[in-house]
């Protein structure tokens, strides 16, 4: 997939663990109330109640949010990219972002966000996984698919879906309140994020990677084919049905409490690989590193501008991540590999 400059496995993951620490302490301590000093008094237990509750309550369980939801979506994309043996497969490519979006706005339409914490995401966690059981049922023939037919039924639900999602936002124009919360939730973001948001995220995140990291050679095989997989021992259809739910799992966990984040699963995978290289075992981890300390650096943005202007985090990793998929595109119709 490309040209990697590899380095030391161990001399990356001990860099990126350092620059999560660093940045997690300064993303706690920047914006109004408790700074640095702060910080030092909460992890010691010594702040006071106003500075405890803005660190415990707000900064800590949102902070836990970008990490793991971060890892997840750049897991989620090396996974895929294997999986498809095609560097420009990301999450969406199976529709489990468009359904979560699809269930989170049916949620804020229907009234029944407001009910409890949870009923946004529960709400777009079901709708990610009916939507990619659709296209997995679309695409199957007798438990079986093809990388392509999987790949023209997550574009066709895709379509689809975020056509339904329009429509139902159709429906709180009348509702100023209701409109910019889809709208908002749809953008993504990280606002609001409670314990329990941090706990499903980080769930999620540990209960699908346990399923998949133990499968990095079986990824390293999918990557050279499926008759080379199944010559050396790989049941190839089964293994990637496999990979791709739990990719899935990973997907739907997060956007069901981020909204939608763009591009962490397409981007972070081609920058870890050409880092560490193709091997899954280092990739891996590697990737959800990166996409964990890209996902908080671009929080971090989204609160350190004036909260007038309203920044969206899905608006800053389309940003930063369009560019780069425009680049491979490039490379790609110039027949070079990605």
């Amino acid at each position: 997939m490309g040209a990697e400059v590899t380095r030391s496995p161990r001399g990356v993951l001990a860099l990126l663990l350092v620059g999560l620490a660093i940045v997690g302490v300064i993303y706690l301590g920047i914006g109004p109330g408790p700074g640095f000093g702060g910080v030092v008094d909460w992890a010691l237990g010594r702040a006071d109640l106003v500075d405890g509750f803005i660190l415990g309550q707000i900064r800590a369980p949102r902070l836990i949010v970008a990490l793991f939801a971060g890892g997840a979506l750049a897991l989620a994309g090396a996974t895929m990219q294997a999986a498809f043996r095609n560097p420009l497969a990301s999450p969406d490519v199976v529709g489990t972002s468009a359904g979560a979006a699809f269930g989170g706005a049916l949620a804020i339409v229907a009234g029944i966000a407001s009910s409890h914490v949870l009923a946004t995401p529960l709400a777009s966690f079901g709708g990610a996984v009916a939507v990619t059981w659709l296209v997995f049922a679309l695409a199957g023939t007798h438990g079986r698919f093809s990388v392509a037919s999987l790949l023209l039924a997550g574009i066709a639900l895709n379509t689809l879906v975020g056509a339904l999602t329009s429509f139902a936002v159709t429906f709180t124009f009348d509702s100023y309140q209701a409109n910019s919360e889809v709208l908002y939730w749809l953008m993504g973001g990280l606002e609001g994020r409670t314990w329990s948001h941090a706990l499903i995220t980080a769930a999620g995140f540990v209960v699908f990677a346990l399923g998949i990291v133990p499968r990095a050679r079986d990824l390293d095989l999918l990557t050279l084919g499926d008759d080379s997989a199944h010559s050396l021992g790989v049941d190839a259809p089964r293994v990637r049905r496999r990979l791709l739910w739990l990719a899935c799992g990973l997907t739907a966990a997060t956007v069901s409490n981020t909204g939608g984040i763009a591009f962490v699963g397409l981007v972070v995978p081609h920058l870890a690989r050409l880092v560490v290289g193709p091997s899954h075992r280092v990739l891996l981890p590697s990737s959800a590193l990166a996409g964990a300390l890209l996902l908080v650096l671009s929080d971090m943005l989204c609160r350190a501008v004036p909260p007038d202007v309203n920044l969206r985090l899905g608006v800053v990793t389309a940003t930063l991540g369009a560019p780069y998929f425009l680049f491979l595109l490039a490379r790609h119709r110039r027949g070079r590999t990605l």
